[in-house]
């Protein structure tokens, strides 16, 4: 890998009019500047206007999962890292700069995926409720740092891999649609290490709030367990995302 590698940003979107220029803009503001954007989008809001306005690559799909969003977006993909963010994440300033030099520091290329520390968004949330989301998001936190030294990393949301690795473990399995991520980081965990890093992003628990932590909890158990050994789990969430007036988190 170069000293400065190209980053390829895949975001899949679908109706994320709130969300998307509150992402956009914190890519903007990064202070490495060797990365592409590609947004891969079956919007049927004004989401594909908003990311035209801001000069993104847009892929067009039809709905089908975020597995083949992802998939869609690896085919175009030129980096040699490969960042697959959710369109409702936040990112810290000097985030890419971080992972560019994480990366960098790993001279025997052990090192196939490094995440950023999530850190809680208020967006979505009642306020009586953040207390506990807060707690929910150190526990994730500390067992995704945990998890990362196993075979199975908790890696998702905003994950920077080396592309020759993700070459070498596969596409995202299309016949899952949640826990898509653990089948497909456990296979990229056979080809090397993954680091959390200080640097944070903000993260979203716009889905545990509208659902219910406990439900949303169980069908990720689930899916967890039909992604790893069936290779298969099929679920659709009710739509949890918010329209044009969103606030800005």
């Amino acid at each position: 890998m170069r000293e400065t590698p190209l980053i390829s940003v895949i975001i899949p979107c679908y109706n994320e009019e709130g969300y998307i220029p509150s992402l956009i803009e914190s890519i903007k503001q990064q202070s490495y500047t060797n990365y592409e954007v590609i947004a891969v989008d079956s919007s049927s809001d004004s989401t594909p206007k908003l990311l035209k306005d801001y000069g993104v690559n847009i892929i067009p799909i039809p709905k089908t999962n975020i597995s083949a969003a992802r998939n869609a977006g690896m085919k175009v993909a030129k980096g040699e890292v490969i960042a697959f963010i959710d369109a409702d994440y936040v990112l810290q300033k000097n985030l890419f700069l971080e992972v560019v030099n994480t990366f960098n520091k790993d001279k025997k290329n052990n090192l196939v995926c490094v995440e950023p520390r999530p850190r809680l968004s208020l967006k979505d949330l009642r306020k009586r409720d953040i207390l506990k989301f807060k707690l929910l998001n150190e526990i994730i936190a500390f067992y995704k740092k945990v998890s990362f030294i196993t075979p199975i990393p908790a890696a998702y949301g905003c994950d920077f891999c080396r592309a020759d690795a993700v070459k070498k473990s596969g596409p995202f399995n299309e016949n899952i649609d949640v826990s898509e991520d653990k089948e497909f980081f456990a296979r990229l965990r056979k080809y090397g290490k993954f680091k959390l890093i200080n640097k944070s992003v903000r993260m979203s628990y716009r889905r545990h709030s509208k659902e219910g932590a406990l439900k949303t909890g169980a069908v990720y158990f689930l899916g967890s367990v039909g992604a790893l050994f069936a290779k298969k789990f099929k679920f659709k969430f009710k739509s949890v995302r918010r329209g044009r007036h969103a606030k800005k988190p």
